[in-house]
């Protein structure tokens, strides 16, 4: 690994451009959640209460504000190691938000899957984003910490249409693209300057998950563009086509351990 590893970093020291991209394989695990024993708690209270599903968001946001795990910020740090000082882009199909403060340039990053920094109608019957109310996540952190029954709990509604509000992720019943699409203009425009240019491509855990945002665009680019070359990191899915074959790189590991390698343990 620690070979593959160098050659990572040479190839993109020795670029132009470097495009990284982020795939569901680099997705939070949720480990500081999963292992709470009051969160399992209320696993067992809401049960398959549908009512209460809109409430698992606000914990996995809580988690996100309370604390990070030392493995995902190793793992970030040394991303941000790898392409610091280049002209990079990053796209993202984590929802986590994990991705951001982390150190990165914010008008570098994009995740068109949405996150957990605004909230939406799930009808999207305006086409607006909404910060996320308050009083409704105070109300959520007191009953995690046993000071508010789950009875007293309201779900939040959209004061236009009485719709369910959610978190601005992809999986909502109508999926507010506002969310991301100015920045998604960003990245194309950001993409026409990497024409026959030296672009180095990094793929973090990208299977087959929407592979018309990361995976086959990134493809696409390696065989047109003569002066790119793609570097693909996944357990399982690294393949690449022969017809890229000579600029291209599979490697088959996981790509959390792969860049915590980068750090000294």
């Amino acid at each position: 690994m620690d070979m593959q590893l160098q050659e990572v970093r040479e190839k993109i020291q020795d670029a132009e451009l470097v495009l990284v991209g982020l795939g569901d394989g680099f997705q939070y695990g949720w480990g500081a959640l999963v292992n709470d024993e009051r969160y399992r708690e209320i696993e067992r209270e809401i049960g398959d209460d549908e009512r209460y599903a809109w409430i698992v968001p606000f914990l996995q946001k809580m988690v996100l504000c309370r604390e990070r795990e030392e493995r995902w910020d190793r793992a970030y740090q040394a991303l941000r190691a790898l392409i610091e000082g280049k002209n990079y882009f990053v796209v993202s199909l984590c929802m986590d938000d994990y991705l951001y403060g982390t150190g990165l340039d914010e008008k570098r990053l994009v995740t068109p899957c949405g996150g957990f920094r605004k909230m939406q109608c799930d009808q999207n019957c305006t086409g607006e984003l909404y910060e996320i109310p308050e009083e409704i996540y105070e109300a959520v952190m007191r009953y995690y910490r046993g000071k508010l029954p789950l009875s007293a709990l309201e779900e939040p509604v959209c004061e236009k249409c009485g719709g369910k509000m959610r978190f601005n992720q992809l999986g909502v019943e109508r999926y507010a693209q506002e969310g991301y699409l100015d920045q998604w203009n960003v990245y194309t425009k950001w993409l026409q300057g990497t024409v026959n240019r030296k672009l180095c491509m990094l793929e973090l855990g990208v299977g087959m998950s929407y592979p018309g945002i990361i995976r086959f665009p990134f493809e696409k680019m390696a065989y047109y563009n003569q002066k790119a070359f793609l570097y693909r990191v996944h357990p399982r899915l690294y393949q690449l086509g022969e017809e890229i074959a000579d600029r291209s790189r599979g490697i088959a590991e996981n790509p959390v351990d792969f860049l915590v390698t980068i750090q000294p343990s």
